[in-house]
């Protein structure tokens, strides 16, 4: 495993940051199609649908993740699998965006401000009905279901856009919930701690992904946290003693706290297994890696955060469709608009629809 990143961090929390120009222009024009669709918008409705969105390598895990969910009794919400999925009846939709990944690309031009744009219009485009046959639709004659929650599937959401999306939401007080895997899985670990927090991170090697998580610590975590983060060696039989194996290399012995794991290739059970066996098992390897390990240490991963969160929301809320039916799935793609936007069109990889 290759060190991509560690980082020690103060809580610099940003105070009155200002929002890109967008929302500025939304906010600021109340006839806008945007500023009418999100000021009257109602995600309080079952019929409507839930929403995956962002790089197509990320969103396809996401979406069979929830379609094969069982981690619930439908019926009185116990964490046990009931032989029923989670989401059944639900329609889980995805806008694999084609147009603008990969999105390294955006802050190594120093496009930060377009980035945060893409965030905030690929939100307002699960929310929307307008839809594309294909990129040769000039009148978007297709519709498409509206979006009672969002899931933004890739990490730099959380660095490039949450901010200005929970703006434009809170003035104008929109409903609808958005779901950002790394804010939800960081602030499990660090919410309530006093003390500097240890994360460590398997990720894919990317320096905007890196960079996301350190900047999400360097902003939320206490004083002294670190943010250590390696992309896995695909060759590695045990991904976790590889982590450790890395941190070791690179001089990194502050015991973590939790160790997070934000890429689909790797099995966060096996590195879950690995983890009891280092620390409830007297043996080679808890002597040699045990040092690595705080008291408490968790392991989380994207996927089953996305189920939790996205199940918890649409419980707490009461938005389950109730249908006795297998999740059903719709694939939207964005297309890239000559006004240096995009737009969302039907979407067909040879998938037949579930």
């Amino acid at each position: 495993m290759a060190l991509a990143l560690a980082v020690s961090c103060n809580r610099t929390k940003p105070e009155g940051r200002p929002v890109i120009n967008l929302v500025r222009e939304v906010l600021a024009d109340a006839d806008s199609p945007e500023h009418r669709l999100v000021a009257d918008y109602d995600a309080a409705d079952p019929v409507k649908s839930i929403y995956v969105a962002g790089a197509p390598e990320r969103c396809k895990p996401i979406l069979m993740s929830l379609k094969g969910c069982d981690s619930s009794d439908n019926a009185d919400g116990r964490a046990v699998g009931d032989g029923l999925p989670d989401f059944a009846g639900e329609v889980i939709c995805t806008i694999l965006d084609f147009a603008n990944t990969p999105y390294g690309r955006f802050a190594d031009s120093g496009r930060e401000e377009a980035l945060k744009e893409v965030t905030v219009r690929t939100v307002l485009a699960a929310m929307d009905t307008l839809c594309y046959i294909n990129e040769f639709d000039k009148n978007g004659v297709a519709t498409k279901p509206q979006a009672k929650v969002v899931v933004l599937a890739s990490p730099c959401a959380s660095a490039y856009g949450q901010f200005d999306v929970d703006s434009l939401f809170r003035t104008l007080g929109c409903n609808l919930p958005v779901v950002y895997p790394l804010r939800s899985m960081l602030d499990d670990v660090l919410d309530g701690r006093n003390t500097g927090a240890v994360v460590g991170v398997v990720a894919e090697k990317d320096s905007l992904t890196a960079g996301s998580y350190a900047s999400y610590v360097a902003e939320n975590g206490p004083a002294g946290s670190d943010c250590v983060v390696l992309s896995p060696d695909p060759s590695a039989s045990d991904p976790l003693l590889a982590f450790l194996d890395s941190c070791l290399v690179a001089g990194k012995t502050r015991p973590f706290d939790a160790i997070l794991v934000d890429d689909s290739s790797v099995d966060a059970d096996a590195m879950r297994l690995t983890l009891k066996r280092i620390t409830t098992d007297t043996n080679e390897e808890s002597l040699s890696y045990g040092k690595l390990i705080a008291p408490g240490c968790r392991i989380l991963d994207v996927l089953s955060t996305v189920n939790a969160e996205c199940y918890r929301i649409l419980r707490k809320d009461n938005l389950f469709r109730h249908d006795i039916a297998y999740p059903r799935s719709i694939e939207y793609k964005t297309v890239a608009t000559s006004d240096g936007s995009f737009l969302l069109t039907q979407y067909d990889d040879g998938d037949p629809l579930q």
